[in-house]
């Protein structure tokens, strides 16, 4: 049995470091600041959806997912609620579901997608009665 003398030992493949800059969308409109979830980690939402709730121009902070991401959307919510419950008292306010129109990438007609949107507002009247 023979070796390959001509074959380049192979070298390891340097590993690629996943230095992904995330930026999370989201608008603001008067007094309705909007979160547009995805299918990233629930963290990443946290720091947004707390500056929005803790200025006093804000009164709710909706949250909106499509297809996949709606799972994603309500784990952020749900642990939102449970982790922050010191530090911002949230109250869901509103979970509206329901199916919209999409248009498709080649802008040639559209497809109809699932969709949810949470309504969360801090209570603020709990914080200052304690």
């Amino acid at each position: 049995m023979a070796k390959n003398k001509n074959k380049k030992p192979e070298k390891p493949k340097p590993k690629k470091t996943n230095k992904r800059r995330f930026r999370v969308n989201k608008k603001l409109e008067g007094s309705v600041g909007t979160i547009f979830i995805g299918s990233e980690d629930p963290f990443l939402y946290f720091p947004d959806m707390m500056s929005y709730l803790d200025r006093d121009e804000i009164k709710e902070v909706k949250l909106k997912a499509r297809g996949k991401s709606i799972s994603n959307a309500v784990n952020v919510s749900e642990q939102f609620k449970n982790r922050f419950k010191k530090e911002i008292e949230t109250v869901i306010k509103n979970v509206e579901i329901g199916t919209e129109n999409v248009p498709k990438k080649d802008k040639q007609g559209t497809f109809r997608m699932s969709f949810i949107e949470i309504t969360l507002i801090s209570d603020k009247n709990k914080e200052k009665t304690d």
